[in-house]
């Protein structure tokens, strides 16, 4: 009877911590993002110098419609943020490569597909990399932000069709 007891005990146990995991990592995702969201404001400030005249436009609204999405285009901005100089980018590179590991473990335990991402990095984007730096760090910001406010998003895999999102 006891030992019955200790079984059920130990299944509810186990479903309990299975149905709770989820949220829990969507919760470190949401630090992550949080955190990286810092950095940038403090390296825009330390770093980059830009007169608040100059305006860059409303920028690219990626639209997050599911965690592969996600992960694709953090991915893309990753590799945009490689391109030199960048000695003071690598916490946010840092930050990124954990958060993107964090989002490949979720989408593995949920069945999702990832592509095998590898685009190379466009002639424009170095000759000019300061700006090229600057503007892709203000793309970050505003996708991590933006994911913040949708962390529902990551509960399924995708909406579109991933190969969209590599279009130049």
């Amino acid at each position: 009877m006891q030992s019955s007891l200790i079984f059920c005990f130990l299944i509810t146990a186990l479903v309990a911590v299975s149905i709770s995991r989820p949220t829990a990592t969507e919760e470190r995702i949401r630090i992550m993002a949080r955190t990286t969201i810092t950095r940038i404001k403090k390296i825009k400030d330390e770093h980059f110098q830009m007169s608040p005249e100059i305006d860059f436009g409303p920028g690219i609204d990626t639209p997050i419609d599911g965690l592969t999405s996600v992960f694709v285009h953090l991915s893309y901005l990753q590799l945009r943020l490689r391109v030199p100089p960048a000695q003071h980018l690598q916490q946010v590179q840092v930050d990124l490569e954990t958060l993107l590991r964090t989002l490949e473990g979720l989408a593995i335990s949920q069945g999702c597909p990832l592509p095998n991402l590898e685009a190379p990095v466009h002639k424009h984007e170095t000759a000019f990399p300061i700006t090229s730096n600057y503007l892709y760090l203000l793309e970050l910001q505003r996708y991590l932000e933006k994911l913040c406010l949708n962390m529902d998003k990551l509960k399924w895999c995708k909406d579109t069709d991933v190969t969209q999102t590599f279009i130049f």
